[in-house]
């Protein structure tokens, strides 16, 4: 299942889902609106550095649903706020 970005659907607060998505957009290198792992790995060490590599690829996994191995904004933001 992917996810739509919708901010309606993502957002109840939207500073800090504006942030998020400032920083998810700075670490999408190559613009096109999707994380790799590296990418995201890269995220996370900027928002979390206490998360270890194998934590990374671990929440990589569990937010790419669909196995493209990429994922959205949408798909992130949703992840994010169910492990505060």
């Amino acid at each position: 299942m992917r996810y739509q970005t919708r901010p309606e659907s993502v957002t109840a607060d939207a500073a800090p889902h504006g942030r998020l998505r400032a920083d998810f957009d700075v670490n999408d290198l190559n613009r096109d609106g999707r994380l790799t792992q590296g990418e995201f790995t890269r995220l996370l060490g900027e928002r979390d550095p206490e998360m270890s590599a194998e934590e990374c690829q671990s929440a990589f996994d569990e937010i790419d649903t669909d196995r493209d191995g990429l994922i959205d904004c949408a798909q992130f933001l949703v992840w994010w706020n169910e492990r505060l």
